[in-house]
């Protein structure tokens, strides 16, 4: 995948790039605290049955990681 960077060129976001994001504590916990006020916008019931929620992003499933601790599919 290609995004332009701050300069206006095309950078390259590859498997390398992917793995710096998914380690780095810090992305995670953002990523982990916008994951949980989404849930939160969402008002799910809290009657304990697990929903079946679409995560559309494309992305490293980091999202999906915290969907699922929430008890959610």
């Amino acid at each position: 995948m290609h995004q332009r960077g701050s300069t206006g060129r095309l950078s390259s976001y590859n498997d390398d790039e992917a793995r710096k994001y998914t380690s780095s504590s810090r992305i995670i916990d953002i990523q982990s605290q916008l994951t949980e006020g989404a849930l939160e916008l969402l008002a799910l019931p809290d009657d304990g049955v697990p929903r079946l929620l679409l995560d559309i992003g494309c992305g490293s499933g980091l999202s999906g990681e915290t969907i699922t601790e929430h008890g959610h599919q």
